[in-house]
């Protein structure tokens, strides 16, 4: 489930484990540069993301404005997370910005949910 990160904010978007992760590399990428939850600076200007509807089979979707210099905001394209955490789409984010959230996003998930799974092998005793 992915949270937005605002203030009170108790809606929870669900989406898999990795498209969640995959959102907050993007989440932490738009702290650097604006100090917000979900505005970035690109490469031809200032964008933020909405999120969209959930999606039953694990997808994080949603739509991205392009905001002007007076403040205001027009959509300008829209993003696409696989549940597998693979960004298929993100208007405004630059190619090494998917590639690293990605690849961020997949090494916390091996660390996080892998290691879980991962018992200790342990010597089994046979009763002579």
């Amino acid at each position: 489930m992915y949270n937005n990160g605002n203030k009170g904010e108790e809606n929870m978007y669900k989406c898999s484990a990795k498209a969640s992760l995959v959102l907050d590399q993007v989440r932490s990428r738009c702290q650097e540069d604006t100090q917000t939850n979900n505005k970035w600076r690109g490469r031809s200007g200032n964008y933020m993301y909405i999120m969209g509807r959930e999606n039953a089979d694990g997808k994080a979707t949603g739509v991205v404005h392009k905001i002007a210099e007076d403040g205001s905001h027009k959509l300008c394209g829209s993003f696409k997370i696989m549940s597998d955490g693979m960004i298929t789409r993100f208007t405004g984010l630059s190619k090494a910005d998917w590639n690293n959230a990605m690849r961020n996003a997949e090494a916390e998930y091996k660390t996080k949910y892998e290691a879980e799974t991962t018992e200790p092998a342990t010597e089994q005793k046979v009763a002579v």
